[in-house]
């Protein structure tokens, strides 16, 4: 959730370094644990700072505005998901099958590394476009898009019927997005990951021509 700043007090490492690296961790904890309980739009940056026990002039010293820090706070789930598409647009298609499985795991195994990130963005992620919710917005069309891409590339393929692949993707988003919301929001899985690999297994069986 941490952004080290390009320029460092000291040497990296060094006391200084490891004391600004505190001051951006407690300033996301503040803002997440506030944007969780109210909603982005209604958390202002002097909500955030006297939460974390900060002057404002210290915000501006590691965050340009309220959505630069909220792409911050969202890189752990972005890197996860942008690795595992490059995976999958670099597999060959006799293992796309297994291969959503793996990507399906991997999506899993965040749910438990960073699971107030992906609860933020399921909060935020269907809302409007604009102020510090841009970043949510645009991790999500990126989702979208990349993965109505790898549908298009794996219907090619034969593996799957010919249906409208934008239709059948945002279904199969919309349906992994109320896993989500499910367990981390109202009944847990026992195995987050199972259930990852179960609805990819009801998909692709679903998908398979008959």
């Amino acid at each position: 959730m941490s952004r080290v700043p390009s320029e460092r007090p000291g040497p990296a490492g060094g006391a200084r370094d490891r004391n600004r690296q505190e001051k951006v961790e407690r300033l996301g904890k503040a803002a997440m644990a506030l944007f969780l309980q109210r909603g982005i739009d209604l958390v202002t940056i002097d909500d955030i700072v006297e939460r974390a026990g900060f002057s404002k002039g210290s915000f501006y010293r590691y965050f340009e505005d309220k959505e630069a820090l909220v792409e911050t706070l969202l890189e752990p789930i972005a890197e996860i998901f942008r690795a595992a598409a490059v995976v999958l647009a670099n597999t060959p298609p006799e293992l796309l099958e297994s291969a959503y499985i793996q990507m399906a795991m991997t999506l899993g195994r965040a749910v438990f590394t960073h699971p107030d990130v992906v609860r933020l963005y399921l909060q935020e992620s269907r809302g409007p476009a604009v102020g510090a919710r841009r970043p949510v917005r645009k991790l999500a069309d990126e989702i979208a898009d990349r993965a109505v891409a790898l549908g298009i590339s794996a219907r090619q393929t034969g593996l799957y019927k010919v249906l409208d692949t934008r239709v059948v993707t945002l279904a199969i988003i919309g349906a992994a997005e109320r896993l989500l919301h499910e367990h981390l929001a109202r009944e847990p899985f026992a195995d987050p990951i199972e259930a990852g690999r179960a609805l990819v297994e009801l998909v692709n069986e679903g998908l398979r021509p008959r």
